[in-house]
């Protein structure tokens, strides 16, 4: 398969257990019961094209039947009874022969609604999918909060301890103490803050694929240069909801050609052979009957509802083409804002990367001068939650980029190509 890779540095990690993305998008389209829903939906639809070439075919019927009849019958000198059994088979086959060419309208129709059906379907493993990508990420985003959140509470608590140190020997303030316990507990608290939100994404996740995520294995990658011109063609071409809206044009196209051939006349072959046999008690008869016959069927007037259903019909054409050329705007716009949030991503993972550098080198010099005296704990605490907060942002600004990326991607109609093989078989 394509298989995307997003090789995102800061999501790479040296855990012991890991769930790639595909494992993630497989076990999401396997287990996922909105999977089956729509397999059970197109299923049916294509039952719908099934019935558009069975009608051309003829109706054939049998009947059987058996009777009996008495009679009584006297005359002055004598009276007699007669009993019959009659015995009656019959078949008979009605084929259209013409119908100015409304069946083959209705099989063209039946696909198009199948076609329908199909993207659907394809819609609904492409929102699930998003699910999966962003259920994964997430967990990912609180994870590396977590590992954040539990190196600043280590260093907060190493300096809490050294001050309490210090405050017993005399050379720290009550103002450095309390600094010390009020950053202590804004420490404790986020740990427990990221904890908790890591905890409830993995059950989460686990909702929407069915997999435990215990230290996933980030294996993404975009390397993919994306302009915005590129992905207005993409979805013209190839996006789900205006393809339902295309399709949806033609269906009422031929609603509207069908009306207009219900004035057409039509001909239909009706023929039946019938064979019956009276008798049984007495000496009975045989017979054998076959007929044959045309039947032209030419409509004069029917009270104007097939011109009704016309300007109907004509009404919903407009509406359907009206609705996709704003939906098609929609669209832009909602690209435009993916494609500049992507952008704006990309640039807060440049401008915090640098301020990672930056905030990092300023630590490690405070820690040195926190040590010779020149800072405070104050100071030095301030540094930590700085490289926290940045932290966080940095993460935070990745799982959006990737996000928006794949977002697009829906939009153009090309995500499901990424993930082909974990696709169950529809046709």
């Amino acid at each position: 398969m394509t298989k995307i890779f997003i090789i995102l540095l800061l999501f790479l990690s040296n855990n012991v257990f890991a769930i790639d993305i595909d494992d993630t998008i497989k076990s999401t389209i396997e287990k996922n019961p909105k999977v089956q829903i729509a397999y059970e939906k197109l299923q049916e639809s294509k039952e719908l094209i099934e019935n558009a070439y069975n009608k051309k075919l003829p109706s054939i019927t049998s009947t059987i039947s058996g009777t009996y009849s008495n009679s009584d019958s006297s005359t002055s000198s004598a009276s007699s009874t007669t009993e019959t059994f009659t015995d009656k088979y019959k078949l008979s086959l009605t084929q259209n022969l013409y119908d100015a060419g409304e069946k083959e309208l209705e099989i063209k129709r039946s696909i198009i609604l199948f076609d329908n059906e199909v993207i659907n379907f394809q819609v609904t493993i492409q929102n699930l999918i998003l699910s999966a990508i962003e259920g994964y990420l997430i967990v990912i985003n609180y994870e590396k909060s977590l590992e954040a959140s539990n190196k600043n509470f280590d260093s907060v608590s190493r300096f809490l301890d050294e001050t309490n140190t210090k405050f017993d020997l005399g050379s720290a303030t009550l103002y450095d103490l309390q600094n010390a316990e009020s950053a202590f507990a804004i420490a404790e608290t986020n740990l427990f803050i990221a904890q908790q939100n890591y905890d409830v994404s993995k059950i989460t996740f686990n909702r929407i694929v069915g997999l435990k995520p215990i230290n996933l294995e980030d294996v993404l990658d975009i390397n993919k240069n994306i302009d915005l011109k590129t992905i207005f063609e993409n979805i013209e071409k190839n996006n789900y909801q205006l393809a339902i809206l295309k399709n949806n044009i033609k269906n009422t196209n031929i609603l509207l050609a069908k009306e207009k051939l219900s004035i057409k006349p039509s001909l239909d072959l009706t023929t039946s052979i019938e064979y019956s046999d009276t008798g049984r008690i007495d000496s009975g008869t045989e017979k054998t009957n076959g007929t044959i016959g045309l039947t032209l069927t030419i409509p004069i007037f029917k009270q104007n509802i097939d011109k009704s259903n016309i300007r109907k019909f004509q009404s919903q054409l407009l509406q359907s083409e009206l609705t996709t050329d704003d939906t098609k705007e929609d669209l832009k716009i909602q690209a435009s804002n993916l494609y500049k949030n992507y952008l704006i991503s990309k640039s807060n993972i440049s401008s915090n990367n640098k301020q990672l550098k930056s905030i990092q080198t300023s630590l490690d010099s405070i820690k040195e001068e926190y040590n010779i005296g020149t800072k405070t704990i104050t100071d030095l605490i301030d540094a930590e939650s700085a490289l926290l907060d940045i932290n966080v942002n940095y993460h935070s600004s990745k799982k959006d980029m990737i996000l928006n990326f794949f977002n697009i991607m829906a939009l153009e109609g090309s995500l499901l190509k990424s993930f082909e093989n974990f696709l169950p078989a529809y046709n």
